[in-house]
């Protein structure tokens, strides 16, 4: 069975606190469309880094760049007064390709399939 570091338990603590905070306490109806999919911190749990996904075509990844970081400090205030960290660490926005790669290799996994079947 595996045991969780410290900075599994902080990146889940957060990924979940964010993501409350962004549907329910910052009171922005656009932030709503913004999914966090990840947050990987650091060794020193100094840094996280948070991955997120656009829902939807409601907000474009500028616009949800642009969102988050207009409202990063809204997001600290409330992030440091619901969680119970000594420090709380440096928030990092990337948005997360995951998906898109992934239609990428569907794309290409299709197009090497249909070049088998048109050459047998």
């Amino acid at each position: 069975m595996r045991r969780f570091s410290k900075t599994d338990k902080i990146s889940d603590l957060l990924r979940h606190a964010i993501s409350n905070a962004l549907l329910f306490e910052l009171h922005v109806e656009k932030l709503k469309w913004i999914s966090v999919t990840e947050v990987r911190v650091n060794r020193d749990a100094k840094i996280a880094d948070v991955f997120y996904t656009v829902i939807e075509s409601q907000v474009g990844k500028e616009e949800a760049a642009d969102l988050l970081a207009e409202h990063l400090n809204e997001l600290k205030k409330y992030l440091a007064g619901n969680l119970r960290l000594r420090q709380l660490p440096v928030l990092r926005f990337k948005p997360d390709d995951v998906e898109e790669k992934a239609q990428e290799i569907e794309k290409l996994l299709l197009q090497i399939s249909k070049g088998k079947t048109d050459g047998e």
